[in-house]
């Protein structure tokens, strides 16, 4: 539900404590402040995936927060947001697979022999402030929004990372999209490779 939170151990010289929120009504002062001007993810405003292509080339970024600053006050389900002392530091853009429609036309999403899109769930984005990365972090993001998935009475969750099992992969460091290793600590399984360095990953929830 929106407002429910999981939380991290204490780590001593890590992170004192990761909050991984469902984000609701009342949580867009800290979602303007991780999208917004010198935030930690200018510019897209978690919009890529949600919009087409020609709609969201042709938006400003004025527009594409004005889109997720409605979604996120109407109640919409768009996000995990990481927070640390109340400091927003990480992201994951999930929600039903339906409300993203550049899925409907992305090689790397999609749907297998048997698909029901209705009832399937979809990580598009992760990310983690720098200076938290390699603590495991991200998973407690990724598995509060298994944890959300699950709790919408979705069939499966998905999810479409970057392929870093084998030595030497070659991918992009840049990547929004995560990585299978860190995926699979979380539960997930490969269903097969796609594109250049690319994996459909799933987690059955039912």
């Amino acid at each position: 539900m929106p407002g429910s939170v999981a939380r991290t151990p204490r780590k001593v010289g890590l992170v004192s404590d990761l909050m991984a929120t469902v984000v609701g009504p009342g949580d867009w002062p800290r979602v303007k402040t991780f999208f917004g001007p010198k935030g930690l993810s200018e510019y897209c405003w978690c919009q890529y995936f949600r919009m087409e292509s020609k709609d969201y080339s042709g938006c400003r970024g004025s527009a594409r927060r004005a889109r997720l600053e409605e979604l996120v006050e109407t109640g919409e389900r768009v996000g995990v947001l990481g927070t640390v002392d109340d400091e927003p530091v990480g992201w994951i853009g999930v929600g039903p697979r339906l409300g993203f429609p550049r899925l409907l036309r992305s090689r790397a999403a999609k749907l297998l022999k048997g698909d029901d899109p209705e009832r399937i769930w979809s990580i598009v984005c992760v990310y983690l402030a720098r200076e938290y990365r390699h603590q495991g972090l991200l998973r407690v993001l990724i598995n509060r929004a298994v944890e959300w998935a699950r709790d919408e009475q979705a069939d499966l969750i998905e999810a479409f990372p970057e392929d870093d099992r084998e030595p030497g992969a070659r991918f992009d460091s840049y990547s929004f999209r995560g990585r299978v290793t860190t995926f699979e600590a979380c539960g997930f399984t490969v269903v097969e490779p796609r594109l250049q360095g690319r994996a459909l990953i799933r987690k059955d929830l039912r």
